[in-house]
This record gives C-alpha cells, sequence and structure tokens, in this order.
C-alpha cells in the first residue's frame, strides 16, 4: 500500500492509463532501490492512496505528464512503423541509394515511357526541386505539366536545369 511516506521517497512517476482518465498507475523505486513497482489506482479523491499520491504531485501534473508520455509512445510507434516499412521496402529510404542504384533508376525512367503512374509522380518529384519549381521559364514549365512521355518530361527539366 502506497503512503504519503513511502511516494516521499521512491515516487518515480504517475500517469492515466486510460482514454476516461479513471486510472492512474504510479511508478515507485522498491525500498532497496534496485527496481520499479507499478501500482494502478482508481482517480478517486476518496481513496487513501490517491490521497497520498495528491502529496507528492499535483493532478494537473498528472494529466501533463499523461500528455507527455503519450506524445513520446506516438513517436517511438511512428519510428518503429517507419522502420518496419522501410525494411519491407513498403518505404523509399533515400539513404540507401548508392553506385549500385542508378542502373535500376534508369531503368524505372526510360523503359515502360508512357506509364501515366510514373508520369504523375515524375512530375510531382521534378516540381519539388527548387531551380524547377522557382524557373521563370514557363514554357519549359508548361511542357514538363504537359508532358506525355517521362523522356519529354525529362528533357524539359534537363532543359531548365541547365539554365544559369
Amino acid at each position: 500500500m502506497l503512503t504519503k511516506e513511502y511516494l516521499k521517497d521512491h515516487f518515480i512517476d504517475a500517469y492515466f492509463i486510460d482514454n476516461e482518465r479513471q486510472n492512474i498507475e504510479i511508478l515507485t523505486t522498491s525500498p532497496d532501490g534496485k527496481s520499479v513497482n507499478p501500482t494502478i489506482i482508481p482517480h478517486n479523491r476518496d481513496h487513501t492512496m490517491y490521497q497520498a499520491l495528491l502529496s507528492v504531485i499535483s493532478l494537473d501534473e498528472v494529466h501533463e505528464r499523461t500528455h507527455t508520455k503519450k506524445q513520446e509512445e506516438k513517436k517511438l510507434f511512428n519510428k518503429q512503423v517507419l522502420e518496419i516499412a522501410k525494411k519491407e521496402g513498403l518505404v523509399f529510404d533515400e539513404s540507401q541509394i548508392g553506385v549500385s542504384s542508378y542502373p535500376s533508376i534508369v531503368k524505372l525512367l526510360f523503359n515502360d515511357d508512357k506509364n501515366e503512374d510514373h508520369i504523375f509522380a515524375l512530375k510531382l518529384a521534378l516540381f519539388e526541386i527548387d531551380k524547377i519549381k522557382d524557373s521563370a521559364n514557363t514554357e519549359l514549365k508548361s511542357n514538363i505539366r504537359k508532358g506525355k512521355s517521362k523522356s519529354d518530361i525529362l528533357l524539359n527539366a534537363i532543359k531548365i536545369m541547365g539554365e544559369k
């Protein structure tokens, strides 16, 4: 059972563990300090352990710590999902591009020249390049937008990139 005296020396953290904010998990160190002990208590003003908790932390701080913990969990979850997606080849990892990638890139650009999905993606990617996006050459930019083949689109993009 958690008491005010115990929490003064052993309290680590406290946060809500459910969306309804009805239950609080309290983390404390063991008396020997070698382990962490979780204790779940109800969010109930009449509960003695809740009253003990409020002697070391305010309810506002519990809410803040809950928010912080949820944000950290979300970041960790997103990072893990991205790592899995990269491992499974579901997400393109630019850091993996090397000299050995060029044959694949060239095949992608010059094979299946009229593939509409590739054309659309190529146009979007090209307009992410500042020199193309910011170019004053409206004719070449229009040619990129209206292009019907990857080779025509690339030709116009290369002309813009070659401008001084």
